[in-house]
């Protein structure tokens, strides 16, 4: 991807600008497909995103306006089922490929296949494995791509910040490539990830249904209600953060995050339902974000308009067009 953005960089100009946020879609979708999955989807990734996004739009829609049921065959219904069977599409190919090929490649489709009950020896039935895939391959890239968009905005606006960014990396890296041994001394790297997801939470809304009657601070819940909880609002509640608008990593270092409510901040849900892929996706995002800025600094389009839209995930309405310097530029 680096390489290929080369030609952006070096466009007469002072550069051609890229939709940032498609190019981290389609990375982090790549990177799912690699790692959980073992397979390429680069070839695929485009068309893949774009069935997402119907299917985010258009059941975003229905979550604002529950009517008709999903079943009625209005035309906003008969486009999401469309875009549902692109995705089913790609991911039956995923399983049945794996299922002619026979054998355990070490990743986590093999597992899902082999996978059997520890008291009948039954194993996943097809519906169960497709289900697993899928929620993977969209939970596993959406989230991240959007997370990384917002954090290269946040840098571009924030060349104090930035600054400090790249001094961790020329001082940690030395020139060199990212690896997994460097995450543990990325440590204000992680604090600039942290304090994007706080301002810009992917998942803004949490949904969770009342399993029986209960009571919240004097308010009734009725059994089967369904709760709405929002890490956006939440992370931005003055009860919590000093001048919470404002972007400050250092509000994540140790010191300043010893004596923070365990639920001021959460990004990743929590309690028995937090997110399964945390660990990875810091990951990931450490490692993808060093590994951008040790060849460029990105800066957001003159007259780019930047807001975001609040679909199931909180994705930028308009895409994020930047363009690219070398590193070695003046910022």
């Amino acid at each position: 991807m680096l390489n290929r953005w080369q030609d952006f960089a070096e466009h007469e100009g002072g550069g051609q600008p890229l939709d940032i946020a498609a190019e981290m879609y389609q990375l982090t979708l790549c990177i799912v497909g690699k790692t959980l999955f073992n397979i390429d989807l680069r070839d695929g990734a485009s068309d893949f995103e774009q069935a997402f996004l119907r299917v985010n739009r258009l059941y975003a829609e229905y979550f604002y306006a529950p009517f008709p049921p999903l079943n009625v065959p209005i035309p906003r219904n008969r486009r999401l089922q469309a875009a549902i069977r692109s995705l089913n599409e790609v991911v039956d190919t995923i399983i049945n490929e794996r299922r002619r090929q026979n054998r355990d490649k070490g990743d986590l489709l093999s597992m899902l296949l082999m996978a059997r009950d520890e008291e009948t020896g039954q194993g996943m039935n097809e519906q169960q494995v497709h289900d697993e895939v899928m929620t993977m391959l969209m939970a596993g890239h959406e989230t991240v791509a959007t997370s990384l968009t917002w954090t290269l905005y946040l840098l571009s606006q924030h060349p104090d910040v930035e600054q400090r960014f790249h001094v961790e990396l020329d001082e940690v890296l030395g020139g060199n490539m990212p690896t997994v041994e460097h995450i543990a001394k990325l440590s204000y790297t992680q604090m600039v990830f942290e304090e994007a997801l706080r301002l810009y939470p992917p998942a803004w809304l949490f949904g969770r249904k009342a399993i029986a009657d209960d009571e919240i601070r004097g308010y009734h819940i009725p059994a089967n209600s369904m709760i709405f909880i929002s890490p956006y609002c939440t992370h931005r509640h003055p009860a919590f953060w000093e001048s919470p608008e404002v972007f400050d990593p250092e509000r994540f270092s140790p010191e300043r995050s010893v004596n923070r409510p365990s639920f001021a901040y959460f990004p990743f849900a929590g309690g028995p339902r937090l997110c399964i892929g945390n660990i990875f996706a810091m990951m990931e995002a450490k490692l993808v974000l060093a590994t951008i800025a040790q060849r460029y600094r990105l800066r957001l389009l003159p007259g780019h308009p930047v807001e975001y839209e609040a679909m199931l995930n909180l994705r930028p309405r308009h895409g994020m067009l930047m363009t690219l310097q070398h590193k070695s530029s003046t910022p």
